[in-house]
């Protein structure tokens, strides 16, 4: 593989930069509709929200430079992925394109709870195919362990909404974190 021309990395960026704009205006968009189907009571904010949300997080990886990375370091899927990760992206016609949607989300599920990078091991958000039949099908979804289902609790995130696609050179990952609501029977 050659490496891009001045230009070709010019359009790669120019790109990626228009994704970025058109990603970050379509949180905004989300977040705005949220708001409004909770009429006007939806609290974004993880430590003052009341509402029904208590976050939302959106991240993008480059699926070049993620394949590259991926070349260059034989042990980063093993580090940052779980076995389950890395056979279900196996399965799929390119792997690279399916762990760079996970790693997004792994990212966007640390800014939907409020915390940085860093805030608990990446293995510690998994991603999963869903199974069975119909709609739900092959749909994604998460499933937290560790000091990740730790810090949910304590910002008593419950539930967990998760969206992803990609194409050949950017991923995507949107997350909701909706509170746990008791139940009341009466």
């Amino acid at each position: 593989m050659t490496a891009p021309t001045a230009r070709q990395a010019a359009a790669r960026r120019s790109g990626a930069d228009t994704a970025r704009q058109i990603l970050v205006e379509t949180a905004r968009q989300a977040a705005s509709l949220v708001d409004a189907s909770l009429g006007g009571t939806a609290q974004l904010d993880p430590v003052l929200g009341d509402g029904a949300i208590v976050g939302i997080g959106v991240d993008a990886v480059d699926v070049v430079r993620f394949r590259e990375i991926l070349a260059r370091r034989p042990g980063f899927a093993a580090r940052f992925f779980t076995d389950t990760e890395q056979a279900d992206a196996g399965r799929t016609p390119d792997p690279v394109e399916s762990l760079a949607a996970r790693f997004a989300a792994k990212e966007a599920v640390m800014k939907a709870l409020g915390t940085g990078l860093g805030g608990f091991a990446l293995t510690e958000v998994e991603v999963r195919r869903g199974t069975g039949p119909g709609a739900t099908a092959g749909a994604p979804s998460l499933v937290l362990h560790g000091a990740a289902a730790a810090l949910a609790a304590r910002c008593q995130a419950g539930r967990f909404h998760l969206s992803l696609t990609h194409t050949t050179e950017l991923a995507v990952a949107f997350v909701v974190a909706e509170r746990s609501v008791p139940c009341s029977l009466s």
